[in-house]
């Protein structure tokens, strides 16, 4: 499952750069990031299931990534220079972070893990 997860999650991060955002599809199609968000969970408890062995450590190890992860996309917004990088180069109007969003994302995220260790582990 190691190798797996790791393929899974190197595919979803591509194309969430490749699709998502530089051609745009994610911008046009709301459900794109929703589903990246909830296999990005499942893949990730896929990964941290090969060194944990509690489906709680699973949940917390989760709960970190996507803390960094929620925040690296709060704070890209607040520093100007890669604001206006990320503007330029994935033809964005504008990029701000919502409650809204972060908190759907946390929940994707978290069901994703859910249904990984419900019906894997």
């Amino acid at each position: 499952m190691l190798i797996f997860s790791t393929i899974a999650l190197i595919g979803l991060f591509l194309a969430n750069i490749l699709f998502g955002m530089k051609f745009g599809f994610g911008f046009r199609h709301y459900w794109f990031f929703e589903l990246e968000h909830f296999w990005g969970g499942f893949f990730i408890a896929m990964f941290l299931s090969n060194f944990m062995s509690s489906s709680a450590a699973i949940f917390v190890g989760l709960a970190t990534i996507t803390f960094v992860w929620e925040t690296t996309e709060y704070l890209i917004v607040r520093f100007r220079k890669i604001a206006n990088y990320m503007k330029k180069t994935f033809k964005e109007k504008n990029i701000i972070p919502s409650w809204e969003d972060t908190l759907l994302d946390i929940f994707l995220n978290f069901l994703g893990a859910t249904v990984f260790v419900y019906f894997v582990l």
